[in-house]
C-alpha cells in the first residue's frame, strides 16, 4: 500500500474526493472502492478509455517484460542512439530539486527512476503514475527498493489534489495521449505555484540523420509525426531543448503563482 503522504494528497479522479485506506484498496467517502492489484493501486478514470489509450494500453502492457530488449536491440538499430546516455542528459537538463515532492507521469518499466533517485536524493518523495498496470509491475520489480510509489492512473484525470507536488515530469507518452492539452493542463494542476513541470516525448529533427530510422520509425511509431502540444496556460516556458541526438524534445515551464 501506498505511504500516508501519497494517501493524503490523492483525490478521487472522477469527483475530487478523498481517499482513505481501506482493506485492500483506496475508498471514497460514499464507499466507492478503488481496488489494488499486486500491491499498486487502480485510480483509472474513466473506466471505458477513449480508443487510442485503450489501444496503446494494451500494447505497453503487452511489450512491458521486452522493453530493454527492443530498446537495445531495435533502439540502437534503428537510430545508433545510445539511450541510457539520452535519458541522463534528459534528468541532468530538467533541473529538479533535491529533496521536493515529484510526480512521474508514465515511467514505463522505471527507466528514468535509478537518475531520478540520484537527482533527487533520499529525502525526496516521489509518485510514479502509468495507465499500463503491467509497466508498473516492472517498476516494481526492476526499482522496488528505489522507494518510489506507483499508481495505475490516466494522466488525464490526475488523482491528486490541486498543488500537490512542487515538480513534475514527463518525458514520452504525450503526444499519442487521445488530449494532450488535457494532460498538460492537469500537470499544472496538480503543481504548486512556482514549481517546475518537464515534459518531452519523440520528435525527428534534422540533426537526426540516420538513414534507416528517418524511413522506418514515423511507420513504427505515429508519435514521430506529431509535433509537441502547445504550452499549457498558467505556464511560463523556460527552455526547450533537442534531446536524443534530435529523436525527441524537452520542454521546461514553471507554475504561475
Amino acid at each position: 500500500m501506498l505511504p500516508d503522504w501519497a494517501i493524503s494528497i490523492l483525490r478521487c479522479p472522477e469527483t475530487g474526493q478523498r481517499l482513505e485506506a481501506g482493506a485492500g484498496a483506496l475508498v471514497r467517502e460514499d464507499g466507492r472502492a478503488f481496488p489494488c492489484f499486486d500491491g499498486i493501486a487502480s485510480l483509472v478514470h474513466p473506466q471505458t478509455l477513449q480508443e487510442s489509450d485503450a489501444r496503446w494500453n494494451r500494447f505497453y502492457d503487452a511489450i512491458a517484460p521486452f522493453y530493454d530488449v527492443s530498446e537495445r536491440v531495435l533502439g540502437r538499430l534503428l537510430t545508433g542512439v545510445d539511450m541510457a546516455r539520452g535519458r541522463a542528459e534528459i534528468v541532468a537538463l530538467a533541473g529538479l530539486e533535491p529533496g521536493s515532492q515529484v510526480l512521474e507521469v508514465s515511467p514505463g518499466p522505471g527507466v528514468f527512476h535509478p537518475l531520478l533517485r540520484k537527482a533527487l536524493g533520499p529525502a525526496s518523495r516521489i509518485v510514479s503514475i502509468d495507465l499500463s498496470l503491467n509497466m508498473l509491475r516492472e517498476c516494481r520489480r526492476r526499482h522496488g527498493g528505489l522507494d518510489i510509489a506507483p499508481i495505475q492512473a490516466n494522466a488525464l484525470h490526475l488523482p491528486f489534489a490541486d498543488e500537490s507536488f512542487d515538480s513534475l515530469f514527463h518525458f514520452g507518452g504525450v503526444n499519442l495521449f487521445s488530449d494532450p492539452g488535457q494532460a498538460l493542463r492537469e500537470f499544472v494542476r496538480v503543481t504548486r505555484p512556482g514549481g517546475r513541470i518537464v515534459w518531452g516525448d519523440e520528435q525527428m529533427s534534422e540533426r537526426f540523420s540516420h538513414p534507416i530510422g528517418r524511413r522506418v520509425l514515423p511507420h513504427m511509431n505515429p508519435g514521430f509525426r506529431k509535433t509537441p502540444p502547445p504550452p499549457p496556460s498558467g505556464a511560463d516556458v523556460l527552455a526547450q531543448h533537442e534531446v536524443y541526438s534530435g529523436l525527441g524534445y524537452l520542454i521546461m515551464a514553471r507554475r504561475r503563482a
